[in-house]
């Protein structure tokens, strides 16, 4: 990547030559030295961002500068180099780094406060690399016009393209032109047409003004723009640019969301938030490109994405549903898919982390495991007659009573009386499992009735991470989304390190329970979300139809899904947890284990 014939001792004087004349820009003698390595220019210094990345490898999304992989300069469109040379630097390929007149024309502006050009692409090139943010007099007084000749001497012209062009801002959150092309077309470099191409130079200048997203009749005058003159400077007939201009430019949805771009959809800001909160990544952003290498499934997003945005279109007027939200698990916690409202880009907030809400009857879990801690057995019996609490009346939400039933039946069905009962029967022992499961919800004042209906408030995670303790025989289950933070340079920032956990239920406990919860599904109030195969869980829903729950498991996977409105105190119509909850849940299960 270096210019023919000449030795490295040469081009190790020059570049000290040109790191004394502008110290103040490039610091190190080893930064001067990199002017002769392309790939090196072309990673250094970038500008703050991080890139997500799924579990099978997979691009997820950018937040802040969103650089795509460099395009080698061979796989480059001619006409895209053509439009670039044509529109931005007409004598690239017969200067030697700086245009005198044109550099004396920009001094002499900036010095009267007017901003005008004059930088050839090798000093565009120098600047993006290092001179961002130095004064522009000196940088363009003293650093490039000794540096420039540097670079031409170290580096091709072809090699002096391939850094800008992999470097440059195209505006939306884009950096380098692969970037921009997936970005505002959805495709490849190598795929752009003529058009395509010059709409993207057209940005260079002022890439949000010239963005297609804001306004594309003007995107398009502008690019008309840069092909007339790819025809003036003969890189193009007449003919050919006739029939580029008649060419047409399709835009590709914007896909900017959470301060950076999605490809798959913006959905997925509830899951790259996530992300920067657990790994702090923000402090480690501090220059260049972060990559994070995450637990997301992006097959199970997608089906996540799909069933509950389909549910909510379908039943949320009716039913009078504001929003819902979902997240899936492995057993271990790595969190697989996660969507937290009906639309990020309208309102960020996260039903699934964020949003605390009453349980329901999905908090049975705790006072069960508490009876089966205290010797029962789900083949013995509790009442499940009518009964007083305070004053007040106990309701089975169907409002009948069946007398004596085995605990194993009054979970199917989820008899209220009988929780109740069984709370009572040791009111700490509930508390304490609840805590040890991950419930971070003060319990210290709760009574039975408080305990076995779920009129505390707990998040979706910490709910679906406590019924995954099932799975693992007891052993608590912290949800994580971070596997590893890389640097620029593929050093690692950071490493999620798996601590050993012991069991806080005892196996057995834990297998009776999951026995009882498959039973829920098998022929209880969770029938509809039978997936045709093993699987488990329970039903809530809170006073009023305020909020409606599924949490349950397979072998696999562990999910959790919530129905309810943003105001706690506005009902839903006749949502509970074993309807539209239920079905959502299996419809993704279904999904997540084809194949």
């Amino acid at each position: 990547m270096t210019a023919a014939g000449v030795p490295l001792n040469r081009r190790r004087l020059l570049a000290f030559m040109g790191l004394t004349a502008a110290a103040t820009a490039v610091p190190t003698p080893a930064e001067a030295l990199e002017l002769a390595d392309a790939q090196k220019l072309v990673v250094d210094n970038r500008e703050p961002g991080v890139r997500i990345i799924g579990a099978r490898g997979e691009f997820v999304g950018a937040r802040g500068a969103y650089y795509a992989p460099p395009v080698p300069y061979r796989q480059l469109p001619t006409h895209l180099i053509n439009a670039l040379v044509a529109s931005e630097d007409r004598r690239f390929y017969q200067h030697f780094g700086i245009d005198p007149r044109g550099v004396a024309r920009a001094l002499l502006s900036t010095i009267v406060g007017r901003a005008q050009g004059g930088s050839t692409l090798t000093q565009q090139t120098l600047k993006e690399v290092y001179f961002k943010r130095q004064s522009v007099l000196l940088r363009k007084a003293f650093a490039e016009p000794v540096l420039a000749p540097i670079l031409e001497l170290n580096m091709s012209k072809e090699d002096i393209l391939y850094v800008y062009l992999n470097r440059v801002f195209f505006g939306g959150s884009a950096y380098g032109i692969e970037a921009a092309s997936r970005v505002y077309f959805a495709k490849s470099t190598r795929d752009l047409s003529l058009l395509e191409s010059a709409a993207l130079i057209s940005l260079l200048p002022a890439p949000n003004r010239y963005n297609p997203h804001r306004n594309l009749d003007l995107a398009q005058e502008r690019a008309h723009r840069v092909i007339g003159q790819m025809v003036e400077q003969g890189y193009l007939t007449r003919t050919e640019g006739d029939v580029g201009k008649r060419q047409r430019l399709v835009v590709a949805p914007t896909r900017a969301a959470w301060g950076g771009f999605h490809p798959g959809g913006t959905q997925v800001g509830w899951f790259g938030r996530r992300t920067e909160t657990e790994a702090d990544l923000m402090s480690l952003v501090r220059s260049g490109t972060r990559t994070v290498l995450t637990t997301l499934d992006h097959r199970i997003q997608k089906a996540a994405e799909k069933h509950l945005a389909s549910a909510l279109e379908r039943y949320g007027g009716p039913r009078r549903i504001e929003e819902g939200a979902l997240v899936v698990m492995r057993p271990d916690g790595a969190v697989v898919a996660m969507v937290g409202g009906r639309d990020y880009r309208s309102k960020e907030w996260n039903h699934v982390t964020q949003a605390r809400r009453q349980p329901g009857s999905v908090a049975k879990l705790f006072v069960y495991l508490a009876a089966l801690e205290r010797g029962m057995t789900p083949e013995q019996t509790v009442s499940d007659d009518r009964l007083m609490v305070g004053g007040r009346p106990v309701r089975n939400f169907d409002d009948r009573y069946l007398g004596e039933v085995t605990l194993e039946a009054a979970l199917a069905r989820s008899s209220n009386t009988a929780a109740v009962r069984l709370a009572s029967g040791d009111l700490g022992a509930v508390r304490d499992i609840a805590r040890r499961l991950g419930i971070t919800a003060d319990l210290s004042s709760a009574e039975a009735g408080d305990l076995a209906l779920g009129t505390y408030e707990v998040t979706l995670l910490e709910l679906t991470a406590a019924y995954a303790a099932l799975v693992t025989r007891g052993v608590p289950v912290v949800p994580y989304c971070v596997r590893e933070v890389r640097g620029n340079d593929g050093d690692h920032l950071y490493a999620r390190v798996e601590h050993a956990r012991g069991a806080v239920i005892r196996p057995q406990h834990a297998l009776a329970m999951r026995r009882m919860l498959a039973r829920v599904v098998r022929d209880g109030t969770g029938r509809l979300a039978n997936p045709g195969r093993w699987a488990a869980g329970k039903t809530g829903t809170t006073s009023g139809n305020r909020d409606a729950w599924f949490i349950g498991f397979t072998e696999r996977y562990v999910a959790g899904v919530w129905l309810g409105n943003t105001s706690a105190a506005t009902p839903m119509t006749g949502v509970t947890g074993g309807g539209l909850p239920a079905q959502i849940w299996r419809a993704v299960m279904v999904d997540a284990t084809k194949g």
